[in-house]
């Protein structure tokens, strides 16, 4: 980073904490470091920016039924937005002998996990991008979609926004690239032009997950499973058991209360489904069954259902 710029030696006043953990294996298979800086002292007394993160359930559910993906990632994205000079001594370091290099130093440039960075980052994609999202591509952070019909608009829609980032000067990674695919993993989702399903690596995850001994532990499988949440019928009741056990008020004792609901949660993952991604032209239809009311969208081959929608007050 030293060489790249993107920090500097520092006489800052201000010194937070270092760790250094493994990054993910590249194509080649080398294996790569991440600096870890615990800015939490720093981010106690900094101003907010308020910018909304896209949902990611509103992306999955506005790719419709495209045949063809793109997906995108920048290289090192928070690196490539400068931070204002007057407050970079903010974000002072000290590292004693790593890699032959001691000292004191800050950051040139934006990192991961000072307040406010996502929402900075989330604006600055959306400004390079305006006009293309919901059209031709959506961004979540420094990961990019793009999706089409068909190769010819596809190799278009790949030139806007090309064009876009030559614009601004951001520079992308190319070994995690992906282009024209037919099925593509993003966010997390495998998608295709059936709809989206998880990601097998993380209900792998799921499936070997141990079982948890502290509340800790079940917040961080809460936490896993819960982004899945939209292929898991009555999730919150469900998992309710596990929720209970998690709180700090209450004694941690795993019974056969909680492992039920462990054990099924999991049976529940391994046999997740394709959830298909509706089309926004479908004509919405009430159905009424006794005294019950639901949503769905009929289709003369097939019928879809779902409990998001309540209707009151109806007679």
């Amino acid at each position: 980073m030293l060489k790249q710029n993107i920090i500097k030696p520092s006489i800052s006043p201000w010194s937070a904490p270092v760790w250094v953990v493994p990054k993910k294996m590249d194509a080649s298979g080398k294996k790569k470091w991440r600096i870890v800086i615990d800015y939490r002292r720093l981010n106690d007394v900094t101003i907010n920016e308020v910018y909304p993160i896209p949902l990611i359930s509103d992306i999955l559910d506005q790719l419709g039924h495209s045949k063809y993906f793109s997906t995108l990632d920048l290289v090192s994205g928070f690196h490539q937005i400068p931070l204002n000079p007057n407050d970079a001594e903010k974000t002072g370091f000290t590292v004693i002998n790593t890699n032959g290099i001691s000292g004191h130093f800050q950051f040139n440039r934006m990192l991961f996990g000072l307040k406010g960075a996502p929402s900075t980052f989330q604006r600055l994609m959306n400004t390079v991008l305006s006009g293309l999202q919901g059209l031709h591509c959506f961004v979540y952070l420094d990961d990019c979609i793009i999706y089409s019909h068909d190769l010819q608009s596809h190799m278009e829609k790949l030139r806007l926004v090309f064009d876009r980032f030559r614009d601004f000067n951001l520079k992308l990674q190319p070994d995690k690239c992906e282009f024209f695919r037919r099925e593509v993993t993003y966010l997390g989702h495998v998608i295709t032009d059936k709809g989206v399903s998880p990601n097998p690596d993380k209900v792998k995850s799921v499936s070997n997950y141990p079982i948890p001994k502290n509340p800790k532990e079940i917040k961080s499988f809460l936490g896993l499973v819960g982004y899945y949440r939209r292929f898991i019928d009555n999730f919150s009741k469900i998992t309710k058991p596990l929720t209970s056990l998690s709180k700090r008020d209450v004694n941690f004792n795993w019974t056969q209360e909680q492992d039920p609901s462990f054990q099924f949660v999991k049976r529940k993952m391994n046999f997740s489904y394709v959830t298909s991604i509706s089309r926004f032209f479908a004509t919405v239809y009430c159905h009424h069954r006794r005294r019950r009311w639901r949503s769905i969208i009929a289709r003369s081959y097939r019928k879809r259902q779902t409990d998001r929608v309540c209707l009151k007050n109806i007679k």
